[in-house]
């Protein structure tokens, strides 16, 4: 019992050692100092991307300040997750919102935008290791905005790619009909909405069946036009 305390308390003190990464050493040394006046993280290191992946081996750390002021850090991010995935990759400096997109699928945790304080950083890491994410709320109306208009944008493509056949039978796979019984109730062949089947997968960019139901749930939502091409 005491041994699964004392080593449960072990792995929350390594949870909140922490280093700091930048090109830039007036960055790295100022966000490292005004994180150590806060006194919630225990920063033992202020690094530039070069020393990052030595210490870390070498080195019992949970957290990484990442500066992704400039665009190849995400490159360092990525290297770093990928050799240690229990670790936290905290983002500030971060700008435009192709960044954080990037930023999210190379293992970032948290991002800070341009506008952050010392003390978004220090909360944005203290959320990371309770497995939440952190974002400004500039960055999220961003993120909201640009998955909005990539939508918009895909529904643009599929409004005019899918045939009035596509659609009927689009419709029908959304009613929870097998192929065969699309083909009975259109009186085509099997092979035929087989053929179907895989042209709207393929022209909407969906992966599965069930996707195409999905977006025809959209439609009738009114969320999306109506998929057929004139």
């Amino acid at each position: 019992m005491i041994e699964a305390i004392c080593a449960r308390k072990n792995s929350a003190v390594a949870d909140l050692r922490t280093i700091v990464v930048s090109d830039v050493t007036l960055f790295r040394d100022g966000i490292s100092a005004g994180l150590k006046r806060l006194k919630k993280l225990d920063v033992i290191a202020a690094l530039c991307p070069s020393e990052a992946v030595a210490f870390l081996s070498d080195n019992a750390v949970g957290i990484v300040i990442l500066d992704t002021s400039r665009r190849r850090a995400l490159a360092h991010a990525s290297s770093i997750k990928r050799r240690f995935p229990d670790i936290h990759i905290i983002a500030f400096g971060i700008g435009a919102t192709e960044d954080v997109l990037a930023g999210a699928e190379s293992g970032v945790s948290a991002f800070v935008d341009e506008s952050g304080t010392i003390e978004d950083i220090n909360e944005a890491a203290l959320r990371a290791l309770k497995g939440q994410s952190y974002c400004s709320p500039e960055l999220t109306a961003q993120l909201l905005l640009h998955i909005s208009t990539l939508a918009q944008g895909r529904q643009a493509r599929s409004s005019t790619i899918l045939t009035e056949r596509e659609n009927e039978i689009a419709s029908l796979v959304r009613q929870g009909l097998s192929n065969k019984g699309i083909a009975q109730r259109l009186r085509i062949s099997p092979a035929t909405v087989k053929n179907h089947v895989h042209n709207i997968l393929e022209k909407l960019e969906l992966t599965s069946r069930g996707a195409i139901g999905s977006q025809m749930d959209l439609s009738a939502r009114g969320e999306f036009s109506q998929l057929i091409a004139p």
